[in-house]
């Protein structure tokens, strides 16, 4: 090896001892994209990620197995048929009082109403289309309102009794029907969405037979869908901001009856 290349081998040599790499270099270097080096951090995940991971699941909601539940006619007479009662599609009290020894001999909670504990327990099909729609309502089921504020509530509307219609109205000087409910829930503390339509899907259906005092009804007198709502006073009577004024008038007379859409009953704690 002549002198000049032997130079240059010995200051390749050199370079490769004395200079370290970039890569390295304590405290630095650039580690391949994506792969941490020994002893660094794995990057971060995105914030969204990382929040979609702290966040825990939301708990699925609990349906209550001993609250009566709305059946059809079909359905009310597989039940009659189960507790060898006529089966006329009517929950009267020779049915209750079937359902209620039923229930009473299979240790199940002793209420005389059809509900899904009982259901399940007579094997019917239909017991969990039920419990679908429970836990359906039970996801929407918005403001939980107290007895006591149902009461308050009922109170407020009935001292509204004589106050005028007014479309959009939500005060005394005025009402319009889901803004008496709105104006009236209020008092109670608890908050309502501004329409019929959207109170319409709060709580859970209640069939016309069920109907208790607090629950909110329904009719079509105002245009198609659940265009008006009242305050249930009885099984058969409600306070409602009509036309005419608020006032309390039947469910099911001639005028309201043909408008009648249904019922909803708030959550109750």
């Amino acid at each position: 090896m002549n002198r000049l290349a032997y130079g240059a081998t010995l200051a390749l040599i050199l370079t490769a001892v004395i200079v370290p790499s970039a890569s390295a270099d304590v405290g630095g270097g650039t580690p391949i994209t994506g792969v941490p080096t020994e002893g660094t951090a794995a990057p971060a995940a995105p914030a969204s990620e990382a929040s979609e991971a702290a966040t825990p699941a939301a708990a699925a909601p609990t349906v209550s197995t001993t609250r009566a539940v709305p059946l059809t006619r079909t359905q009310t007479r597989s039940v009659q048929r189960k507790v060898n009662v006529r089966p006329d599609g009517k929950i009267g009290a020779k049915t209750r009082t079937a359902i209620r020894r039923y229930q009473a001999r299979r240790d199940l909670t002793t209420t005389g109403r059809p509900n899904l504990e009982t259901l399940r327990t007579m094997r019917l099909a239909f017991a969990a289309t039920i419990e679908r729609r429970m836990t359906t309502n039970a996801h929407a089921s918005g403001p939980v309102a107290t007895s006591a504020a149902l009461s308050t509530a009922l109170s407020a509307v009935q001292s509204a009794i004589g106050s005028p219609y007014r479309n959009g109205g939500t005060t005394t000087s005025g009402f319009d029907c889901s803004g008496l409910m709105v104006w009236a829930f209020e008092k109670a503390g608890v908050k309502l969405p501004r329409t019929s339509f959207e109170q319409y899907r709060l709580g859970t259906t209640v069939a016309k037979d069920e109907i208790q005092v607090g629950d909110l009804v329904f009719f079509s007198s105002a245009g198609s869908g659940a265009s008006h709502v009242g305050i249930a006073t009885s099984a058969t009577t409600v306070i409602s901001a009509t036309s005419s004024g608020v006032m309390e008038h039947q469910i099911d007379d001639s005028y309201w009856g043909r408008y009648y859409v249904g019922a909803k009953r708030l959550a109750t704690a």
